[in-house]
């Protein structure tokens, strides 16, 4: 079952954005769940924020959020990002792509013309590559990071 997360779900959230930290290798960002948490809480306060769970026998087993806004260049044309998506190995067969079906429909009843999404590349890079070209993405930018 895909639904809306609420605050009561912000915790597990948390915790399972841990696991989903740890599995991209994101050694150059420590990450927090007090901090995790604390930032949900203000983003589902907010308008522009979008955040889904998918459950199975009453366990959140994936996860999915972006945030919209105004394209910078062009005011009048709403666009959506991710924020995050993920699903654990125990979830059903085709949680993710339901969890990403219902952000995409999310974001367009909220009036987006245009989603973003992201690949890791330590996360089935090539793959993820493969999923959104079928879903009609186009890639349109690298993005690269390292500690200062």
């Amino acid at each position: 079952m895909i639904r809306p997360a609420t605050v009561s779900d912000i915790p597990t959230i948390a915790a399972l954005g841990e696991k989903f930290h740890a599995q991209a290798g994101w050694d150059e960002i420590e990450y927090s769940r007090e901090d995790c948490a604390a930032s949900l809480t203000a983003f589902m306060a907010a308008d522009c924020f979008i955040c889904l769970v998918a459950e199975q026998d009453g366990e959140i087993v994936g996860m999915a959020s972006g945030v919209l806004s105004p394209v910078y260049f062009n005011a009048g044309h709403l666009s959506g990002e991710e924020l995050f998506w993920w699903v654990s190995d125990s979830a059903p067969q085709l949680a993710g792509i339901r969890l990403l079906d219902a952000l995409e429909k999310a974001a367009r009843e909220r009036g987006c013309e245009t989603f973003q999404m992201k690949s890791i590349d330590r996360l089935n890079g090539d793959r993820m590559v493969r999923l959104y070209e079928r879903r009609g993405y186009r890639a349109s930018e690298q993005s690269f990071i390292k500690r200062l």
